[in-house]
């Protein structure tokens, strides 16, 4: 199987985040790049975007940021299927990212 270069990978459909979702469960943060002083935007699988939605949460201190990316069913939700897709979420801070470490706050909950 051949690899692809980070510049390669598909960088999937940024998704608004949602209000209501059911079975909710944290998706594993990777891949993620600042798109703005203070927006984060997160790269993962999840299901397909008919049914599946977003939040995130966030945790800012001095010296990091703590984001959780959370994906559930959508209120309503049609079409699930068990397929994935590559999506994407912009996570928006209470100040700029600086020199601060980004790190996984699902690993802490």
């Amino acid at each position: 199987m051949e690899m692809t270069s980070e510049e390669d990978r598909p960088r999937g459909e940024v998704q608004e985040p949602v209000e209501v979702l059911f079975s909710p469960h944290y998706v594993r943060l990777g891949d993620y790049k600042q798109i703005h002083e203070d927006v984060l935007r997160f790269h993962f699988y999840m299901g397909n975007f008919d049914c599946d939605g977003l939040q995130s949460r966030v945790e800012e201190t001095e010296d990091e940021i703590a984001v959780a990316v959370i994906t559930g069913t959508r209120e309503g939700g049609d079409g699930c299927s068990e397929e994935a897709v590559f999506g994407a979420i912009d996570v928006e801070l209470e100040n700029p990212v600086g020199d601060r470490e980004v790190v996984d706050l699902s690993q802490r909950l």
